[in-house]
């Protein structure tokens, strides 16, 4: 068995999904696909192919298979609908024989014959053709592709569309050293990606970040779009405003395990204020459940100016190290923000007693103004690297979320 991943529609290799083979195997197949059987008795397609393989009929396969149409079902349910396809191709197909028109003079007579009969095709007629020509037919004259599509999910379901095939299946069992017997396929997905023998980095891709309300969702956006453009569109945020949800740390466990509870795959960063409420949900989460790779959570780091702040409580005003007691977001915003009209820190009042942690929490006097000033500062613009050097504690806040999934 070659290490590299190969898709099969009935006995054709379909070499395109190779590169990309988790994603396809995720896409194509269900937990029911999955299959464990000796080369003898194996589903006949998979059996004249692993007798290439391998010696011994008696070896352990591990492979998905499943019906064509049940693939092309699912193909169509992630948006690969026949229409769509019809209409990708319509656009790919132009632009290949306008590519074709480009490469005319390069002196490929049998290129160009080839391209003078595409040119008038219409997809019906294209159809009919590619029937004519066989699931087999290497689309190459001259080492050029004469056409292929970008999109290599729609050129599998159009190949099912055109060439009615029974089956869809690929073989990978030389990478199963991790592979869970007790839970079904998909879930082995996504506990370790299988070994596709290819090696590679995996792209974080964009990020969810859930934070405690609406006004860390404001000040985090825009912080990011102002001081990182650049990675501004690789970051999401839950629109508090928009569906009346409330805020709060415990607000934030909920939503974790929620997304934890429905396997979801994209990248969510859970950001917890430094403070009692913060910490102990936090914590609460650590020990009470496993997450799965695409969640962390995050308390927000200490801050050099929270090490000596003024608080007030019911001993008056006091400096003291507000980190895990009453750090939140504000206190990233800057001395500039956080200054009063006489100068001096605005200061952290002491509101409630944690009866579980045995501590007070606390939360930034005023900090409605703080947050303005911190907002219209950067929403007026300036060279990011500027911006960088004026907040250099959101700075350091963006830094430690940036590297959340390194």
């Amino acid at each position: 068995m070659s290490d590299e991943r190969e898709f099969y529609v009935d006995d054709h290799s379909f070499n395109d999904l190779a590169m990309n083979w988790e994603t396809a195997v995720k896409l194509c197949f269900s937990n029911e696909d999955y299959y464990e059987r000796k080369v003898k008795d194996a589903h006949p397609e998979v059996m004249k192919q692993a007798l290439h393989w391998y010696d011994d009929e008696d070896i352990t396969l591990n492979y998905l298979y499943a019906p064509a149409d049940k693939v092309r079902r699912r193909l169509e349910m992630q948006g690969y609908t026949p229409e769509s396809c019809r209409a990708l191709w319509e656009r790919e197909f132009a632009r290949h024989i306008a590519n074709g028109e480009r490469m005319r003079d390069l002196g490929y007579e049998d290129f160009n014959r080839e391209i003078d009969e595409q040119r008038s095709l219409s997809f019906e007629q294209w159809v009919i053709r590619q029937r004519q020509l066989g699931p087999n037919h290497v689309r190459r004259c001259n080492g050029v592709h004469l056409f292929s599509f970008t999109d290599m999910f729609a050129d599998l379901a159009l190949t099912i569309d055109v060439f009615k095939p029974k089956v869809i299946w690929t073989e990978f069992t030389s990478a199963l050293e991790d592979f869970d017997p007790r839970l079904s396929f998909h879930e082995n997905l996504a506990r370790e990606p299988i070994d596709s023998g290819l090696d590679f980095i995996e792209a974080t891709g964009d990020v969810l970040i859930l934070t405690e309300g609406t006004s860390d969702t404001k000040i985090l956006s825009a912080a990011i779009r102002a001081l990182y453009p650049e990675f501004a569109d690789m970051f999401q945020f839950v629109d508090f405003e928009e569906f009346k949800i409330e805020g709060g740390a415990s607000l934030v466990s909920k939503m974790v395990k929620t997304f934890a509870g429905v396997r979801m795959t994209q990248r969510v960063l859970a950001l917890f204020d430094n403070d009692v409420a913060g910490t102990e949900e936090k914590a609460m989460l650590d020990r009470t459940i496993r997450l799965p790779p695409s969640i962390r959570t995050m308390v927000l780091p200490d801050v050099a100016l929270g090490t000596n702040y003024p608080t007030l409580g019911p001993e008056g005003l006091r400096s003291m190290d507000v980190n895990g007691s009453a750090c939140s977001i504000e206190l990233f915003l800057g001395r500039e923000a956080l200054e009063d009209e006489s100068g001096g820190l605005r200061p952290i009042r002491w509101t409630g007693w944690n009866k579980a942690a045995r501590r007070y929490q606390g939360e930034l006097d005023n900090k409605n103004a703080a947050t303005q000033f911190f907002l219209g500062v950067i929403r007026s613009g300036g060279d990011p690297k500027a911006l960088r050097a004026r907040f250099p504690e959101m700075d350091e806040l963006l830094q430690a979320i940036f590297k959340a999934f390194a």
